[in-house]
């Protein structure tokens, strides 16, 4: 317990979501040899190097320690960099054949964290606004790649060393017939609003809506899997604080009720707020119509989650 506390507070610090740092931010004696691996599990090892940095001396790991989570943020710094060229790299190939591509979590939340580089990459997943099958065909055709199509939510290939999801859905309508509409308002949303830019070129983001429903439902099934971690929390809290005032926070909270989502959104903001220091105001409509209400309950299931 003393080391999830820990853990809280020093991802608060390393977030830049909490400036203040007090000779109580942190117990007497942070056991650092246990923490980072914890860390490491919970996808935000660098996140917390930055924290260590903001420490006085006399609080941080030792040396030994400290090289050893210096260099792996070095290698997280290095996959990032890897991974958003390959982005960039396939971005550039589907424009060349005229097709947009909509990238999913992944880069596209690592740029509403204070160190976009700290956050862990994963696969590429992408949406190609209807012409999935064409660019399969493409990629196996010029670039000589393998594509694998058995899944029907997406195909999947190699690229550089990196794994491509190719969506055809956003989520499984299939195996779960219980996301079917889902699906159809996920879509609904994707065709009413525009979505945003990014710093790829040809590479466009989800709207805010659309990640407001997206994100927390995929973080959802984490949780549900008991694979949740505050790499996911951080996605969707990170998220929140930088585009609540762009949501249709009316559509959202229709969804959120009738899909049972609702509890598991306030005990996310109830994390957000209470442990990791984001404003309150960020998970509610500017007229306070809709917000979030405190589930400290479900909160600390997430939270206690393996």
């Amino acid at each position: 317990m003393k080391n999830n506390q820990t853990l809280l507070r020093l991802v608060r610090i390393g977030s830049g979501l909490d400036s203040a740092i007090s000779d109580t931010i942190l117990p007497d004696s942070p056991n650092w040899q246990s923490l980072y691996p914890l860390a490491l599990h919970q996808g935000i090892s660098a996140i917390l190097l930055d924290a260590i940095g903001l420490l006085p001396e006399d609080v941080r790991p030792a040396k030994s320690v400290l090289l050893q989570w210096i260099g792996q943020a070095t290698m997280m710094e290095r996959m990032y960099a890897k991974h958003r060229e390959k982005i960039a790299s396939l971005a550039e190939f589907y424009r060349q054949h005229d097709i947009k591509m909509l990238l999913l979590k992944g880069y596209g939340c690592s740029l509403c964290y204070t160190k976009p580089e700290h956050r862990p990459t994963g696969d590429i997943d992408v949406y190609l606004f209807g012409k999935k099958d064409e660019a399969d065909d493409l990629v196996e055709k010029c670039l000589g790649i393998k594509v694998h199509r058995e899944y029907h939510k997406h195909s999947t290939f190699n690229y550089g060393g990196v794994e491509v999801e190719n969506h055809a859905k956003f989520i499984d309508d299939v195996s779960h017939k219980s996301n079917i509409w889902f699906e159809q308002i996920l879509m609904s949303v994707l065709d009413k609003e525009e979505c945003l830019p990014s710093p790829i070129d040809n590479v466009l983001l989800p709207s805010p809506t659309f990640n407001a429903l997206f994100l927390l439902r995929h973080t959802g099934e984490h949780f549900a899997s008991n694979e949740i971690t505050l790499r996911h929390v951080l996605d969707v809290g990170t998220f929140f604080q930088r585009y609540h005032r762009h949501i249709d926070w009316l559509l959202v909270f229709k969804v959120y009720k009738e899909e049972r989502m609702l509890r598991f959104f306030n005990a996310i903001a109830t994390i957000c707020v209470e442990y990791l220091g984001i404003d309150a105001t960020c998970f509610a409509s500017d007229d306070k119509q809709y917000a979030y209400q405190q589930d400290p309950a479900l909160a600390e299931r997430v939270l206690s989650d393996p």
